[in-house]
């Protein structure tokens, strides 16, 4: 009898043990995927890492994913068809789990693993990239339409919607910041479209993660006059209120508030920065671009904080200076703005009104008229031409048989006014007010029109 009972003892330690075993490995808790413009991206949300293994096939195209130590969920699938990924597959293989990404065609991915950050538990992402061509082409696409714009002389402002996909940022309550600020993004742009003078767009214009990075190169693609990021603020303590906004500072963060906000928002995306060093290096060692933006950005920013209380009631939380990496965009003023805490009641409640978020953007959109008061577009080359033809000036001039050539120059690291004029034998006061320059500064890539030489017919 008692070697009995020893032996069920044992067997109870036993089933005990690997029940232990099997609570404690790590579960699949579920599959998501997002459509971004350049690339689809898969999550698999875990409660911990494994053991990974990627590989192609071909026939149809095919990327697996194998992860051993992991428990699966039961089998399933989800079907994609957004020209990227036709499906995704999931089922318990050994001891673990296989997904399997059947794709439309032959395509390029990544795959890696990122552990618990603020609000986001750990996930193994699969970004699957888009046909170099597509991407190619809808950059193009961008750059044409700025440069429509900017013939028909519109101040272009790009507005950025923070975080996104499977990046929600601050979440209190049901309450996510990227639906948040990206109703009140999308509220702006419409505001700016209908507004003379004006084109606004959208970094991301649906519920997908932008490195952030990429949203610095899409500002610079559509040649933008003014950069808005617009993110909610949040705080241990609930008591925490108002609107902040930031512009970039050259030394570091103002306060110990702003260094830890930046160093939130710039490691979203720390390990999926595909840029290379070199060029992350030229990004920031453009001082004399980097010089223009602080200054312009720092008025931008006391327009919206002034603009942004009057019109919400929210407490002044004060212009405030760190090194967001949305910006460092060499040449483009940029602001960083907090539209109030999520953490804190009152606000999360009129945070969630659309009637609040609408407010919001007009706010802004008021900051950007101001801003942008009394600034002129230079007007497009033809233009510029086609005005002196008709001035009594060369009217003059072809009478004896001389006309002017103009010029344009895009501005280069290292160029100044005083060097161009110079380089061309114009005044600097003629290059301010041919090309309606406010002051003496100039940044690369600006384009700049020159009435060089007079020349024989």
């Amino acid at each position: 009898m008692g070697k009995v009972l020893v032996r069920i003892w044992i067997i109870g330690v036993l089933i005990f043990m690997m029940v232990s075993s099997a609570l404690a490995l790590p579960h699949l808790r579920g599959v998501r995927y997002w459509s971004a413009p350049d690339h689809t991206r898969v999550v698999l949300d875990v409660s911990g890492s494994g053991k990974a293994k990627v590989y192609k096939l071909l026939n149809p195209p095919r990327v697996v994913v194998d992860i051993k130590g992991l428990i699966g969920l039961p089998s399933g699938k989800k079907i994609v068809g957004d020209g990227v990924i036709r499906e995704i597959r999931w089922a318990p293989k050994g001891t673990g789990v296989r997904v399997v990404l059947v794709l439309e065609k032959d395509l390029t991915y990544s795959f890696f693993y990122l552990k618990p950050f603020r609000s986001v538990g750990a996930r193994y992402v699969l970004d699957v990239q888009k046909p170099k061509s597509v991407v190619a082409k809808e950059r193009m696409e961008r750059i044409q339409e700025a440069e429509k714009e900017k013939r028909e002389r519109h101040f272009i402002v790009v507005v950025d919607p923070g975080h996104g996909g499977d990046d929600p940022g601050a979440v209190h309550n049901g309450l996510m910041e990227k639906r948040v600020v990206f109703s009140i993004a999308k509220k702006l742009v419409d505001l700016l479209n209908s507004t003379p003078g004006f084109r606004g767009y959208l970094t991301r214009k649906g519920d997908y993660y932008l490195p952030l990075r990429k949203r610095v190169e899409i500002a610079h693609e559509y040649k933008a006059d003014l950069f808005i990021s617009i993110h909610c603020n949040a705080a241990p303590s609930r008591r925490a209120k108002g609107v902040m906004v930031f512009a970039l500072s050259s030394r570091g963060a103002t306060d110990n508030v702003s260094r830890m906000l930046a160093r939130i928002e710039n490691t979203a995306d720390l390990m999926e920065v595909s840029f290379s060093k070199k060029r992350e290096i030229n990004y920031i060692l453009l001082d004399m671009a980097q010089d223009y933006s602080r200054l312009e950005s720092e008025k931008f920013a006391r327009l919206a904080l002034r603009s942004l209380v009057r019109h919400t009631g929210l407490r002044r939380g004060g212009v405030r200076r760190a090194r967001f990496i949305v910006l460092q965009n060499p040449g483009i003023p940029s602001v960083l703005v907090e539209v109030g805490f999520l953490t804190n009641p009152k606000e999360a409640r009129l945070l969630r009104s659309a009637s609040f978020r609408t407010r919001v953007a007009e706010a802004l959109l008021d900051a950007v008229k101001d801003y942008f008061k009394g600034k002129r577009k230079a007007p497009p080359p033809k233009a510029i031409v086609a005005s002196a033809k008709s001035h009594k000036g060369m009217a003059h001039s072809k009478k004896r048989g001389h006309r002017k050539r103009w010029l344009v120059h895009v501005v280069k690291k290292g160029d100044t006014l005083w060097e161009l004029s110079r380089r061309y034998g114009v005044k600097v006061k003629t290059i301010i007010t041919v090309n309606g320059l406010r002051k003496s500064v100039i940044y690369p890539g600006q384009r700049l029109v020159f009435p060089v030489g007079v020349t024989s017919l």
